[in-house]
């Protein structure tokens, strides 16, 4: 008997922790992917979800931008070197997961500005900005908190910026 309860007492464990992430989550809207020129944000929304919270990432790290050198006298040259790597991506916490759904808007983090160095810049004396990024392809990833603390990835998309 003591073996029927613990044996049915996991199940319902186990059943009840499945409920709560997502089971078949898609898309409602979107996603839509838009280059701001340094960072790129995707927007949509998310339907069958579960309850838990949610994390939603977009990552381009094949990303390479475009440069302006800046000399010591504050003069502005173009970089060298056009083709720099400046692996971008953001992620965005949802908390409030309202009857299995979300709407999100998720933008990158500017990537750092490269080295002088690895941006054609004359000298070490000059400095490096990116002026523009091409993101290229991408990745959006959802994942949800299976109940435990644990993120599970509920949904993939591959996403592209020409």
């Amino acid at each position: 008997m003591k073996k029927r309860n613990i044996l049915m007492a996991v199940f319902l464990m186990a059943t009840m922790a499945l409920a709560i992430y997502a089971a078949n989550a898609h898309y409602k809207k979107g996603p839509f992917v838009a280059d701001n020129g340094t960072t790129a944000t995707a927007t949509g929304s998310i339907a069958g979800l579960g309850n838990g919270d949610v994390i939603i990432t977009l990552s381009f790290p094949n990303a390479t931008g475009t440069t302006t050198c800046t000399n010591p006298g504050g003069n502005q040259a173009a970089g060298q070197n056009p083709a720099t790597p400046a692996p971008a991506s953001g992620s965005q916490l949802i908390t409030k997961v309202k009857n299995g759904t979300v709407s999100f808007a998720v933008t990158t983090d500017p990537p750092a500005n490269p080295t002088p160095q690895a941006a054609g810049c004359p000298n070490g004396q000059w400095t490096a900005a990116f002026d523009n990024i091409t993101f290229g392809n991408g990745t959006l990833t959802v994942q949800q908190d299976d109940g435990t603390g644990n993120f599970v990835t509920v949904l993939t998309t591959q996403v592209s910026l020409p």
